[in-house]
C-alpha cells in the first residue's frame, strides 16, 4: 500500500514538473537564463532594477484602483461605463469582421 502511495506521489511530482518546466527541462531552463541576461542588460542600460520595477507595477496597480473609486459601488460604475464604451467599438467591429471572413 505505501509503495502504491509512493508512486502516486512521484507521478504528482513529474507532472508539476512538466507543467512547470515543460517536457524538455534543459531548454527552459536555458530559455530563462537567455532572457533573464536580455532583460537585465536592458533594465541596466535604462537604470531601472528590480526593486524600482515592482515599485513602479504596485504603484500603478494602486493608482488604477483608486482611479476607478473609492467604493466597490463606484468601481463597478466606471467598470459597467468602460464595458459600454469598448463594447460599442469592439462588438461592432468583430462583427464585420465575422460577415467578411465568413465570404471567403
Amino acid at each position: 500500500m505505501a509503495d502504491k502511495d509512493t508512486k502516486t506521489r512521484d507521478t504528482k511530482t513529474r507532472d508539476m514538473k512538466t507543467r512547470l518546466l515543460g517536457k524538455r527541462t534543459g531548454r527552459t531552463i536555458l530559455q530563462l537564463v537567455v532572457a533573464s541576461i536580455i532583460v537585465g542588460a536592458l533594465f541596466s542600460f535604462i537604470g531601472l532594477g528590480p526593486r524600482e520595477f515592482w515599485r513602479g507595477v504596485f504603484e500603478t496597480a494602486r493608482k488604477t484602483l483608486a482611479m476607478l473609486g473609492d467604493s466597490v459601488g463606484e468601481v463597478v460604475a466606471t467598470l459597467g461605463a468602460y464595458l459600454l464604451i469598448g463594447a460599442a467599438i469592439v462588438v461592432p467591429i468583430w462583427l464585420i469582421v465575422r460577415l467578411v471572413s465568413g465570404r471567403k
